[in-house]
């Protein structure tokens, strides 16, 4: 991807420019066009972020501000533009109140900007990874048609419904997340603590050990003699793991086989069907054209399947076809989705019928996380009960047989 700098004329007639990542120039028009801007010039940018007047390490820093505090940083600048405040005298209160200091150098790297004579989209996408592309669009589109501080409150509003759903699904996996891990740590401490006390015994008497102590006494030699490289393979694994993840190798694939898979699938396929709906029903309210909107969605999606879905979704817009024949072939979003937004398309109410999806499989999706992990945490209770029941019976009859010989 290479960086272009570009001038424009928008809707109502101003001036604008700004920067824009694209294989070619002629993306650039192409985006351009499709959010209804006059471009003027695109020439390929040649500064680094120092030139530009953005220091890559301020970056690189200011990207660690949480999700939360740029969704109350949003909340709290529509309400003082709502209440008439200007830009840059919003920007310079909510610098002031700052909880934290990397929210306050951020907010204060936005204001530098703005006060430069840059636009509060320029100003954001200057900032690195700490507000995503859809976030940027959006800005970019409200400061066209002036209507800034209703496009930021609705942004927050979509945000805080987003954070509330995952610290919902995360306070459901909390606990089952718990119960695995006691469960690895107390079969770890009974091999390597518990066993070893009762081998000795069990050997020196001389009897005929039963075939399940056997297994309990030989795992429990194999963890003593190899536990440091296993936890070092361990390690390595799941630093792989993350490479490869990071790296896309094999991510489609993985994604696939969770997707498939029982409960936690399910759980998945309605999430991504939420922040599909929720973030193209966003765009298409605030003015973006569905092309566009598609592409956004495409990069925030979180998904490469889904980005591979959009991707073909958007190939077949540019046809002349139904955005909607790729995602139904996909089998990628429930059907229902699917129906409702092909009523949406054909009688123009497109965004309504996102937005109502959004919501209705909001409620699904909580309703099946609480519903999944209800049963996952007594099978996990049963399965860890057996399991450490196994090794005591193990070790018991081993033991009962010894006092068998003696009487």
């Amino acid at each position: 991807m290479t960086l272009y700098r570009y001038s424009a004329i928008t809707r109502s007639g101003s001036k604008l420019a700004g920067e824009m990542e694209a294989a070619n120039r002629a993306s650039v028009l192409d985006d351009l066009h499709k959010l209804g801007h006059l471009p003027v010039d695109v020439t390929e940018s040649q500064g680094d972020r120092q030139q530009r007047g953005v220091p890559s390490r301020r970056v690189t820093f200011l990207g660690r501000v949480s999700d939360r505090q740029i969704t109350l940083f949003t909340r709290e600048l529509a309400m003082l533009l709502k209440a008439g405040l200007p830009l840059d005298q919003s920007l310079g209160f909510l610098e002031r109140d700052a909880g934290s200091k990397s929210l306050k150098r951020l907010i204060g790297a936005i204001g530098a900007q703005v006060g430069s004579g840059k636009s509060f989209h320029e100003a954001i996408e200057a900032q690195g990874n700490a507000f995503p592309p859809i976030y940027v669009a959006m800005v970019r589109v409200a400061e066209a048609s002036g209507a800034l501080e209703s496009v930021l409150d609705r942004v927050a509003k979509a945000r805080e419904k987003a954070q509330k759903l995952r610290s919902k699904a995360l306070s459901e996996i909390i606990y089952p997340a718990m119960l695995i891990v006691m469960a690895i740590g107390a079969v770890t401490i009974m091999l390597l603590f518990v066993v070893p006390r009762f081998k000795d015994m069990i050997m020196q008497s001389g009897t005929q050990i039963p075939d399940q102590a056997r297994v309990v006494i030989a795992a429990s030699d194999w963890l003593l003699a190899n536990g440091q490289y296993l936890v070092i393979a361990l390690c390595g694994l799941m630093a792989g793991i993350a490479y490869a993840w990071s790296q896309g190798y094999g991510r489609e694939r993985m994604e696939l086989l969770l997707l498939r898979a029982p409960l936690i699938g399910n759980i998945l396929r309605l999430n991504l069907t939420i922040r599909f709906c929720r973030a193209l029903a966003m765009l298409l309210e605030n003015g973006v054209e569905l092309p566009a909107a598609m592409k956004l969605v495409r990069d925030v999606i979180g998904s490469s399947h889904a980005a591979r879905v959009i991707d073909q979704a958007y190939d077949a817009l540019r046809k002349g076809r139904s955005f909607l024949e790729p995602i139904a072939k996909s089998a990628l979003f429930p059907p229902v989705v699917v129906n409702m937004l092909r009523v949406g398309e054909e009688t123009g109410s497109l965004t309504a019928s996102l937005s109502h999806m959004a919501d209705m499989f909001e409620e699904k999706l909580e309703t099946s996380v609480q519903r999944t992990f209800t049963i996952l945490e007594p099978v996990i209770i049963l399965l860890v009960s057996v399991f450490i029941a196994g090794i005591i019976i193990s070790i018991l009859s081993a033991v009962i047989s010894i006092n068998d010989l003696a009487v």
